[in-house]
């Protein structure tokens, strides 16, 4: 089956290999940067490390690029480890963090786009949604607006849809993908695309691994995205191996 798209394509890169290259020290907790395909010179973001909910994490004013990447955090004991106090306490905790970084991100031109993970506060759609609708579209109705609204904000959502998996999702993937990009694809600021599969050491959890190694049903996937995630919302995929997740994708570099 052959499907296209034209969404920008984001190559997500080591930064502290970039900082290397360059010469310079990587910025503090960045571990990936954002960069445009044939826009080595621009990047949109960086992925900040490390868990929000912590008490210790932090952003750095001078990211390179305006949006910073985060997992949306746990209260677990580590960055991938699922605990009931996520559905309990978790909601008003990362209400807490918003509602003190928001200024902060506001006066620096910075936007927080937070990834689900399906051990984190934002573990499922209904989690995630509702926290877009009250820190993206803040009084008014999802029902009508579908889509984040356009200029600068401080708060945006993205998908990495193997992050949403476990275990004993798989023999249903390809229903959870329909959920989860008919969900979230319209609204997201940008779609991360990266696979995962059952780990070796522990097979009640996932490891992430390249494109077309794990379990994402990519033809379905592509299709998927075809459907419900708008022409200008990017697509990013991992630097690394770059060739090989832009043949996944179908597209050329």
């Amino acid at each position: 089956m052959n499907v296209t798209f034209t969404n920008p394509i984001i190559a997500l890169h080591d930064a502290r290999t970039l900082a290397a290259l360059a010469g310079a020290a990587a910025p503090h907790a960045c571990e990936l940067v954002a960069m445009p395909l044939g826009r080595p010179g621009a990047p949109l973001g960086a992925f900040v490390g490390g868990n929000p909910l912590d008490g210790q994490w932090a952003i750095d004013a001078e990211l390179p690029g305006e949006w910073a990447l985060s997992w949306s955090g746990t209260l677990g004991d580590s960055l991938f480890d699922g605990t009931p106090a996520n559905w309990m306490r978790g909601p008003a905790a990362l209400d807490a963090l918003c509602d003190e970084l928001a200024p902060q991100l506001s006066h620096h031109g910075k936007r927080l786009v937070l990834v689900p993970h399906a051990r984190h506060v934002l573990s499922d759609a209904r989690s995630a949604l509702t926290w877009w609708c009250e820190r993206v579209i803040p009084g008014e109705d999802p029902n009508v607006v579908r889509r984040s609204p356009a200029g600068p904000r401080p708060f945006g959502l993205a998908l990495d849809p193997a992050a949403m998996l476990e275990p004993s999702m798989l023999d249903d993937v390809e229903d959870h993908m329909q959920s989860l990009l008919a969900s979230f694809g319209p609204r997201i600021d940008i779609l991360l695309l990266r696979d995962a599969r059952p780990s070796a050491d522990d097979p009640d959890s996932m490891e992430p691994c390249a494109l077309g190694d794990g379990c994402l049903p990519r033809e379905r996937v592509l299709e998927l995205v075809a459907a419900h995630v708008p022409p200008e919302t990017p697509i990013a995929v991992p630097g690394a191996g770059l060739d090989r997740a832009l043949a996944w994708l179908g597209r050329g570099a």
